[in-house]
């Protein structure tokens, strides 16, 4: 078997990680847990990543920051009506392939709340607040560019709608992972994708 490179290496034990926590909690995950979900030694992973928290680190960021660049892409032209559209339907295409991403989201986002340790309960509020910065940004960046091509100054500030698309795809995979039916979860992405639609839409524009 040939040498895996300790990027590749990092990568997997950030997915493994990934796994770990959604199936079984924060706490659960383990450097242990976490290099046997890898099928990798423990030693490789300590090599990788000095603590736990950091490996915990760059989940957040492959959740987050990385997010957008692992979707298809979007056509390099495409109006803000089409590049909403696109966007939340290629979101929620990932949501179902990967739903453990969503969980371990999740779970992370949690985990600032149950800390005891006043220091450490705010630094990882802080990790939270940058988990969705990265979204809120990405996603404004995406509605920004689509408004340039389409020529048009959209009737909401983009980093508001770009919120509301965050608050509606978590709110959404909520209520997917409780009664999970992927048609109702399609129509009520296809009611989200209408409303950023209508929200964006130039006050002007009948």
């Amino acid at each position: 078997m040939g040498r895996v490179s300790a990027a590749d290496r990092s990568q997997q034990f950030v997915e493994a990680a990934a796994r770990v926590i959604a199936r079984e909690g924060v706490t659960a995950a383990t450097t242990r847990r976490i290099a046997q979900e890898a099928d990798a030694p423990l030693a490789a992973l300590h090599y990788c990543f000095r603590s736990k928290d950091d490996l915990l680190l760059e989940v957040y960021h492959h959740l987050s920051r990385d997010y957008v660049r692992q979707l298809d892409p979007l056509p390099a032209e495409a109006g803000l009506h089409e590049a909403v559209s696109l966007h939340m339907r290629r979101i929620w295409k990932r949501m179902l392939a990967s739903p453990h991403e969503q969980i371990t989201t999740f779970e992370l986002l949690l985990r600032g709340q149950r800390i005891t340790d006043e220091k450490e309960r705010e630094a990882a509020l802080a990790v939270n607040r940058q988990m969705y910065d990265a979204w809120i940004s990405s996603t404004a960046s995406i509605f920004d560019a689509g408004a340039r091509h389409s020529g048009i100054t959209p009737a909401t500030d983009t980093t508001v709608a770009a919120r509301f698309a965050v608050a509606g795809i978590d709110g959404i995979s909520i209520q997917h992972f409780s009664d999970p039916d992927e048609e109702r979860s399609w129509q009520m992405i296809d009611e989200l994708i209408e409303s950023l639609q209508a929200l964006l839409r130039p006050r002007d524009d009948a």
